[in-house]
């Protein structure tokens, strides 16, 4: 086996890959260009940029849902883990399900109140109280900035897995951060959304490359699996959890958690009409499994027999990139290509999110009610700036190496916080403004002791997030009971949208499908 390579001549120069990220980095352009030709100035347009079909829906859903931690991850955790991480395809389709689920209802109020933000929706319902919108919106930035340093990392990692040279790990992240940040500032969510389905494309497109790839390189499937079994026979054989209460919790984070996670529920205000996200849930979650979870069980599991070791300095993220260098050096750009848009579809679509949060539901609604949309528009892409230098600083520190996976289940686990007042809104006559208001505060809370002190260790069996959750409901509860409920007139108002847009949306079902897009 050849030693990893590094930045010394041959097809992996620092130029090449300058130039082939530089090349990619120009079509983004473009579409960002074009995207800001399309954008008025009301910022509805610059965060929604509404009216998505069936196509770029499903490219962006697929783009934002799986970031560099599917591409790179998912097959450097086979590689390392084997069959034991076969149970991640069940959150995928699970997760796809719950899109279908909840997006139609989320897509029927948010077309009703005008909602943009996950605040909009749940303090909306709460009677407009300023103190659900602002907790609201803090959950939301919390639980974004940990994943946003993932993607970061992440496609830093593949450049370091195809070089063999970690120095230039900072490099990547530098110029990744670069590039999101221009073309959201340019473009909004428009371009983001245009962009995302490239983006997607290319990284699903290089998982089944590389997967065959792969085989070939093995001789065949079955002997490239013979190979791992030889290597490491335990790996592959299938053996139940020795911790269950991780699998159950690592479930809700993965399914409930990450469909309420802010920037995937924004994705699905952005549809043309609820079934467009019928639709799109049923592609997404075709695609996760059998080109997603499939594609990186092949390239890990071959890989596993045939790179027994991998060398000091390239990570498991590195896998793919390394695999290319063994078998393709020349290819190996195009990873690292893959990897970046990877990690841009993601972080792109969280900062955006974050940034129509800050200023719709902690500047604009609580404090400046009355600001003209051409200065919200400003101030949003003002914080994308900021937040997007605030996330390269938290990337490049050393607290990201040392806590950035806890830090990543900890930010997705805090969209669990919002489950109990999502379906107090939907289903429950007695739900109150101020049982919203301490679920979500006390809620913060304890999980974020539970987490992160020794507070959490004295709860057996299940970790952190699901006690999180239900200590949030158990006060959601007793609160509620205990005061006065939203009036039953509001209530009725967003109950009557659901009632009767469902069932347009069913009686719809049955009539000729026209194209919608």
């Amino acid at each position: 086996m050849t030693e990893p390579l590094v930045l010394q001549g041959g097809i992996l120069t620092l130029q090449n890959v300058l130039l082939v990220l530089g090349l990619y980095m120009a079509v983004v352009l473009v579409i960002a260009y074009y995207a800001n030709r399309h954008l008025s100035v009301e910022p509805e347009d610059y965060y929604l940029g509404g009216g998505l079909g069936t196509l770029v829906l499903t490219g962006t859903v697929l783009a934002t849902w799986y970031s560099t931690f599917a591409f790179l991850g998912g097959p450097g955790t086979y590689y390392t883990s084997g069959t034991s991480w076969l149970y991640f395809a069940f959150f995928n389709i699970t997760g796809a399900l719950l899109i279908w689920v909840v997006g139609t209802r989320f897509w029927l109020l948010g077309q009703r109140f005008d909602h943009i933000t996950p605040s909009d929706l749940v303090a909306g319902f709460y009677e407009e109280d300023d103190g659900v919108r602002i907790l609201v919106a803090l959950i939301a930035i919390l639980a974004l900035v940990p994943y946003a340093v993932i993607q970061l990392t992440g496609a830093a990692q593949a450049l370091v897995g195809a070089t063999g040279a970690s120095e230039y790990f900072v490099w990547g992240v530098v110029a990744l951060m670069v590039m999101v940040t221009f073309y959201l500032y340019v473009g909004g969510l428009r371009a983001v959304a245009w962009i995302d389905t490239l983006q997607g494309a290319i990284f699903m497109s290089l998982l089944v490359i590389t997967a065959g790839v792969v085989v070939l390189w093995a001789g065949g499937i079955e002997t490239g699996f013979s190979l791992a079994l030889k290597n490491n026979e335990e790996l592959w054989v299938f053996t139940a959890s020795e911790s269950p209460g991780e699998w159950y919790t690592g479930a809700l984070i993965w399914t409930v958690a990450w469909v309420f996670i802010p920037h995937m529920w924004q994705r699905m205000l952005m549809a043309k009409n609820p079934k467009v996200i019928a639709k799109t849930s049923i592609l997404s979650g075709t695609a996760a499994l059998w080109i997603i979870t499939f594609s990186a069980v092949i390239i890990g599991g071959i890989s596993s027999g045939m790179i027994p070791e991998l060398p000091d300095g390239v990570p498991a993220d590195g896998l793919m990139a390394y695999v290319y260098t063994e078998i393709f050096p020349a290819g190996a750009l195009f990873i690292v290509v893959a990897a970046f848009a990877a990690g841009m579809s993601t972080i792109s679509s969280q900062i955006l999110t974050s940034s129509s949060i800050f200023v719709r539901d902690i500047v604009k609604r609580p404090f400046r009610p009355n600001m003209e949309s051409t200065r919200e528009g400003q101030i949003g892409r003002y914080f994308t700036v900021v937040f997007s230098a605030v996330v390269l600083a938290f990337a490049l520190s050393p607290a990201a190496e040392q806590a950035i996976i806890p830090l990543a289940t900890d930010g997705v686990a805090l969209a669990l916080l919002y489950v109990p007042c999502v379906v107090g809104l939907l289903v429950w006559e007695n739900a109150s403004t101020a049982g919203a208001k301490w679920s979500l505060l006390l809620g913060l809370v304890f999980m974020q002791l539970s987490i992160w002190t020794p507070f959490g260790d004295v709860f057996p069996y299940f970790g952190p997030p699901v006690y999180g959750l239900v200590f949030a409901t158990l006060v959601y509860y007793v609160v509620s009971k205990a005061t006065t409920p939203v009036p039953e007139d509001h209530q009725n108002e967003y109950r009557e949208v659901l009632i009767k847009g469902m069932r347009i949306h069913d009686s719809s079902a049955a009539q000729p499908v026209t194209s919608d897009g």
